[in-house]
């Protein structure tokens, strides 16, 4: 593997972190208070946006809506939602 290579998983790596922490922050919120118009907003396009770094490296991204829980994952393209927990979880 190529430094350029690492650098570019790095960053799709911390990237997909932060948009792991918002959207849990987000369903943390949903279930205490409901979520406005804005916050679901946001939500799609934090969704939108793993969605198109975990294509670059070969995978797909699932949204698990459970604050008690991790709220993104990677999964293998060919995998369906249901097996999400045999994914990478991004906590």
């Amino acid at each position: 593997m190529k430094i350029n290579e690492l650098r570019n998983y790095t960053y799709i790596y911390r990237e997909l972190l932060r948009i792991s922490k918002s959207l849990n922050q987000l369903a943390t919120n949903d279930c205490n208070y409901g979520l406005t118009a804005r916050q679901e907003k946001r939500e799609d396009n934090l969704f939108k946006k793993a969605q198109q770094l975990a294509k670059q490296v070969g995978l797909k991204a699932y949204h698990q809506g459970d604050p008690r829980g991790c709220s993104l994952y990677l999964i293998d393209k060919t995998m369906d939602d249901t097996t999400y927990n045999n994914g990478i979880a991004i906590y």
